[in-house]
């Protein structure tokens, strides 16, 4: 489903104000609709390290340079998926407080990641190495009318519960029954997708 079409089944299922023709300027009712809509979706996607939001990526090192800032470094890395490109093997994974000090050059085999979620590398680069990573990408929201989340689509009505639950919640005692029904939805559908979209061994592909 689109935003449009989330926000529509969101409305019609709290009968909350008629279906609208665009979630933009929308005021009142239409507004909170679209707000709880968007909201809920990006709620989804911080609740777990989702497959649908792990992506990979790499950069080339500087010989002499140990620290590194990938485009991606505000999200959350696989530690299980650094990869030196000409070893072919994974990388260990160390302690900065450990690696800290140590200046040795030579190709690297071990990285750590900082609290400012730069990574350091060990050895130091003495060359130009290619280093692949893989990450979990932070939550995109929803904008537009046509914009479609990158869940599966028999998973789409997820959000509309999770919005109608917290919806529901925000309004009080007198809403409690459309809250425990909503929530019950949502956590059907939910514990099909901790099975289909969160695997035990993410981003492991077997040979």
């Amino acid at each position: 489903m689109t935003y449009l079409e989330l926000v529509n089944d969101f409305l019609i299922e709290t009968g909350m104000e008629d279906p609208i023709a665009t979630v933009t300027g929308q005021i009142d009712d239409g507004g909170q609709a679209v707000q709880w809509v968007r909201d809920a979706w990006t709620e989804i996607q911080r609740g777990e390290k989702w497959a649908f939001r792990w992506a990979e990526g790499s950069f080339d090192t500087v010989p002499g340079q140990k620290l590194y800032s990938p485009a991606n470094a505000g999200d959350t890395f696989d530690r299980t998926a650094f990869f030196n490109q000409s070893t072919k093997i994974p990388m260990l994974i160390g302690d900065y407080s450990e690696l800290k000090y140590r200046d040795d050059e030579g190709e690297p085999t071990m990285v750590s990641i900082r609290p400012d979620r730069k990574l350091s590398l060990y050895y130091v680069p003495n060359d130009v190495y290619t280093i692949d990573y893989a990450y979990w990408a932070a939550p995109t929201a929803l904008l537009d009318d046509g914009d479609i989340p990158s869940i599966d689509p028999s998973y789409h009505k997820a959000i509309v519960w999770k919005a109608i639950t917290n919806y529901a919640r925000e309004q009080g005692k007198e809403w409690n029954g459309l809250y425990v029904a909503a929530n019950r939805e949502y956590n059907s559908i939910y514990s099909d997708m901790l099975i289909e979209h969160l695997p035990p061994f993410l981003g492991k592909v077997p040979l």
